[in-house]
C-alpha cells in the first residue's frame, strides 16, 4: 500500500537538492520574533543591522524609533529592504563607517555563511560603541542527536560554511571583547512530534509548568560588550 499527501510528489526520486539549499533570509512580517525580542533587550538607540536580507529585524526595530542601517552583500535583498524605508548600503568586506558609529551591531544568522569571520567580527566591533549582538544556529548535542537519528534543520542548509556551539563561539568573541554573555535557546520540545492527543497535552503540561526541562536547543544567542579604550 502506497500512502501519498497532498500537493506532494510522491512518484519523483527526489535529489539533494530538494532538500540541501541555500538559506533565505527572514522575509518582512514572517521574521522570527525570538530575535526581536532579542534585540529589543540588548540593542542601544543606533544599530547597524549587519548582513540585514530583507531588513525584517531592523525594519521592526525602524518602526518602533531605533535608528537603523542595513547592509548586504546581496543588492537584490537590500531593494527588498528599502522598500520598507530602511537607509541599505551594499558592502563586500570593508565598513563605510567610522569607528564607534553606532551603539549597537547586529549579526543575526549570518556568521555560519560567511567565509571570512575575523573581518566580519573586526569591523563590527569597530564600529560599535556600545555592544555586538550575534545569534548563530546551535550545532552543540549534534552526536546526541544523529544516534538518535534525528537533526536541526539548519544542517539542511547547503551554504553553511561554519558550525558552532557555546564554547566556540565565546573563545571567538573573546578575541575582540572581554564581557561576552551566550545563552542556548530556541529549546526543541519532544511533544512537537506528537499527535495532538492526550500524551501531547500531558507531556506539553510537563514542560511549562517546568517539571520536565529542555535537553535541546536550536539557537545561541550572544551578548559581546564593545572593549573601552
Amino acid at each position: 500500500m502506497s500512502h501519498s499527501c497532498p500537493g506532494v510528489d510522491n512518484t519523483r526520486v527526489k535529489t539533494r537538492e530538494d532538500f540541501y539549499q541555500p538559506g533565505i533570509p527572514a522575509k518582512p512580517g514572517e521574521h522570527y520574533r525570538a530575535l526581536i525580542r532579542f534585540a529589543r533587550r540588548h540593542a542601544g538607540v543606533s544599530v547597524l543591522d549587519l548582513g540585514c536580507g530583507f531588513g525584517a529585524y531592523s525594519g521592526v526595530l525602524l518602526s518602533d524609533g531605533v535608528r537603523c542601517v542595513g547592509c548586504d552583500i546581496n543588492f537584490e535583498y537590500l531593494r527588498k529592504a528599502t522598500a520598507q524605508g530602511l537607509p541599505v548600503v551594499n558592502v563586500d568586506s570593508v565598513l563605510p563607517f567610522g569607528d564607534r558609529t553606532f551603539d549597537s551591531v547586529m549579526i543575526f544568522e549570518v556568521l555560519e555563511h560567511v567565509p571570512d569571520v575575523q573581518t566580519v567580527l573586526g569591523e563590527a566591533f569597530r564600529v560599535a560603541r556600545k555592544n555586538v549582538l550575534i545569534t548563530v544556529p546551535n550545532s552543540e548535542d549534534i552526536e546526541v542527536m544523529k544516534a538518535n537519528d534525528v537533526t536541526y534543520a539548519h544542517m539542511l542548509s547547503s551554504d553553511h560554511l561554519h558550525f558552532f556551539e557555546s564554547g566556540s563561539l565565546e573563545n571567538l568573541l573573546r578575541r575582540y571583547s572581554t564581557e561576552v554573555s551566550i545563552e542556548r535557546s530556541d529549546p526543541i520540545y519532544p511533544f512537537w512530534f506528537l499527535r495532538r492527543s492526550a500524551p501531547f497535552y500531558a507531556v506539553k503540561a510537563l514542560f511549562w509548568l517546568g517539571f520536565i526541562k529542555p535537553r535541546f536547543f536550536s539557537r545561541l544567542y550572544a551578548v559581546a560588550r564593545v572593549r573601552e579604550n
